[in-house]
């Protein structure tokens, strides 16, 4: 598949988060939103709401596109099959697409990383718990570099709804490792 390649932009984006310290770069990145989901359990299990008209994110705001999903997808990783001691799957980006993710099973460590040249966060990175313990559905929006780290040794199961359909023609995806060190993020997991 041919990747979009990270525009002069999103590099001097990248370049300027280089040797700025990660307690520096940590923080909320705008128009990321968070739903904190509730679960209604009875004897037989639990039932909740992912997404509905006229929901609202934890800080009030509508947390629906104003355009409808073009697309529903889920992904299964392997907790232990990445890279040790545990799996990470980063960092992708889309130009025109926003995710809405929600880990239904396993928990997850989510970090984002804000690639927009003109954003008031530029070069902030976001770190959102989700999961079975921790359920929330994230809207990320574009250009906001994604990824996830399992955080438990339940595989994980990532059910996500975009703005965009899929075009193997013309892919809206581009990639940077997860271990970019002019991002700088610390993946290491203590007393798991």
């Amino acid at each position: 598949m041919a990747w979009q390649k990270v525009t002069a932009e999103m590099e001097d984006v990248l370049q300027g988060m280089a040797g700025v310290p990660l307690a520096d770069k940590l923080g909320p990145i705008d128009q990321v939103m968070v739903k904190t989901l509730t679960l209604h359990f009875d004897q037989r299990g639990h039932f909740t709401e992912q997404l509905k008209r006229g929901d609202h994110d934890d800080s009030g705001r509508p947390f629906l596109p104003e355009h409808g999903f073009a697309q529903m997808s889920r992904s299964l990783a392997y907790a232990r099959g990445g890279n040790p001691p545990e799996l990470i799957k980063a960092f992708h980006w889309h130009r025109r697409q926003w995710d809405y993710w929600d880990m239904v099973a396993g928990d997850a460590r989510i970090v984002l990383v804000d690639l927009r040249p003109d954003s008031p966060t530029r070069g902030r990175i976001q770190v959102v718990f989700s999961g079975e313990r921790s359920p929330k559905v994230v809207a990320i929006p574009p250009l906001v570099a994604h990824g996830y780290q399992a955080v438990s040794l339940r595989d994980i199961l990532l059910c996500y709804y975009v703005t965009e359909p899929y075009r193997p023609d013309d892919p809206d995806e581009g990639r940077i490792p997860w271990d970019d060190p002019r991002i700088g993020f610390d993946w290491r997991i203590e007393n798991i």
